[in-house]
């Protein structure tokens, strides 16, 4: 049987999003987003790392902006990584397959920021994660 992994959030960008590349050439950028909920009549905040590859990255790295309100579809990917000091550590991310803008930047024209999807391969191998 096969399983599902789709991960839908909505909330703020925390800061602007950060445009990096691999060894390899493949761009990549993160966005820490920012969901509210209420629990027991309290509002409570998690923060996400949403990881965008190749054309989504440059897209979301350009027009990306903190506090914008975002749309993001994605999976979810579990990695583990070896810290400064040897210690190994584990990360859970996002990697988005869909970016939507939910709102417009006062002055901006409609064209100027663009409805964002793409098609996500599994083709990234970790020798392509430059973090």
């Amino acid at each position: 049987m096969r399983g599902v992994n789709k991960v839908i959030l909505i909330g703020n960008a925390t800061r602007a999003a950060e445009l990096r590349h691999t060894g390899t050439g493949k761009a990549v950028s993160n966005i820490r987003l920012a969901t509210n909920r209420v629990v027991n009549g309290h509002e409570t905040t998690q923060f996400h790392t949403v990881v965008c590859w190749d054309k989504l990255a440059e897209i979301t790295s350009q027009y990306v902006k903190k506090g914008e309100p975002l749309y993001v579809e994605g999976r979810l990917d579990y990695r583990t990584f070896e810290d400064g000091d040897g210690i190994e550590r584990g990360a859970v991310e996002i990697v988005a397959s869909d970016v939507q803008f939910l709102s417009r930047r006062r002055g901006t024209a409609e064209s100027d920021t663009p409805e964002v999807s793409a098609v996500l391969t599994d083709d990234v191998s970790s020798d392509d994660v430059p973090f």
